[in-house]
């Protein structure tokens, strides 16, 4: 009797211990699925974020880009594929053969490691000149057009019955020349393979470097060689003896005003450099008050109805005063920025290694030089 108790008392143990069993695997599946879904989250997470640099729609133009796609699979040739706008904007320069160890790779470890996917650029200036012209395109390598050298004399009361005075003016033809800016970077073949570094490789550096280019060409090029014939350059200077004692607000209202006294076009923008800018900006009355205003104010910078365009790609202590009418000045555009990747270049074949060019031909079409005017700030205006 008591052995049949005991052996009663033995079978509800088990039992007890196996339903304890029993649900601890439970909770340990459920807990492994919970893991599972979270890692799933971070992971899909980490996609997003990572890729928050790239762009969707260059990379589909990519995948369904016919010549760059037969790069990929014969890995010879070359592709030219040509950006504009927002894919034409983002960029990231290295002075260097881009390949995979380059690239860098994930060491192992016990723990894993959160890494941002992507490269953070270096600091760059806002490029805002070009945007300041008017532009078009074009489809030949020189721009020539026709400007009054003599214009017409102003007409006169005349006798009536007698012959008319005879009224007479002369033309002069120029012309500009398209010119190239380009880039390149040696990249080696393996890391076609790596399609998303690539691509955003192809959308970061090179573009920005030859916008930077244009910009300091569209300024200051001398027009000898293949630099553009620049802005300034051809400006006329600013007439000093309007100025007298005036402060640097006043210098550039007496630049608009010998605009206006030689009755060229109404200017529209001012281009100068930052520091000279904020030297403006900052300027307070005797009661402490802004001059130009509430700094909390977000509309566009202006001064006497002229857009301000504060750029480092004018020297400090320098300022153009112009119009971005095309009566005054146009940009006539040969090709907008391409990319060319190829392998057909010295020896790169031998070496498994492609070139990644960067280029865009345009032309600087100034019609009226003096509708623009250069000059240099005083060492110590207020």
């Amino acid at each position: 009797m008591e052995n049949k108790a005991v052996v009663e008392v033995l079978d509800g143990m088990k039992t007890s211990f196996e339903t304890v069993v029993s649900r601890v695997d439970t909770v340990a599946t459920n807990q492994k699925a919970m893991q599972t879904q979270l890692d799933s989250l971070d992971l899909q997470s980490h996609d997003r974020l990572g890729n928050a640099s790239m762009t969707p729609g260059f990379v589909e133009h990519l995948k369904t880009h016919e010549g760059f796609q037969r790069l990929l699979h014969d890995r010879r040739g070359s592709a030219i594929i040509t950006l504009s706008g927002k894919d034409a904007e983002q960029i990231l320069q290295r002075k260097a053969v881009i390949t995979s160890t380059g690239q860098g790779s994930q060491t192992t470890g016990v723990l894993p490691i959160d890494r941002d996917r992507g490269i953070t650029a270096e600091a760059r200036q806002e490029l805002t000149v070009r945007d300041a012209l008017t532009a078009r395109p074009t489809s030949m390598g020189v721009i020539d057009f026709v400007r009054v050298s003599t214009p017409l004399g102003i007409a006169s009361p005349q006798v009536e019955g007698a012959a008319k005075a005879e009224n007479a003016l002369a033309f002069t033809s120029a012309s500009e020349r398209v010119k190239t800016i380009a880039t390149w970077i040696p990249a080696s073949r393996q890391i076609l393979d790596d399609f998303e570094e690539l691509a955003t490789f192809l959308e970061t550096s090179l573009t920005f470097y030859v916008n930077l280019a244009e910009e300091i060409q569209l300024l200051s090029g001398d027009n000898t060689g293949e630099n553009l014939h620049g802005l300034i350059p051809q400006a006329a200077p600013f007439n000093t003896s309007l100025l007298g004692s005036g402060s640097r607000i006043d210098q550039i209202g007496r630049a608009v005003q010998q605009l206006t006294s030689a009755k060229e076009l109404k200017p529209t923008f001012v281009v100068m450099h930052p520091n000279d800018w904020f030297n403006i900006r900052l300027a307070k009355d005797t009661l402490g008050r802004y001059l130009i205003g509430d700094p909390q104010t977000t509309a566009n910078a202006m001064l006497f109805d002229l857009l301000v365009i504060p750029t480092t790609s004018i020297t400090a202590g320098t300022f153009l005063v112009g119009s971005g009418n095309p009566a005054a000045v146009e940009i006539r555009d040969r090709m907008e920025v391409q990319y060319e990747v190829s392998t057909e270049h010295q020896d790169y074949f031998v070496k498994n290694l492609v070139a990644c060019r960067a280029e865009k031909r345009l032309a600087l079409v100034v019609k009226r030089p003096a509708s623009f005017i250069v000059g240099t700030f005083s060492s110590s205006p207020a």
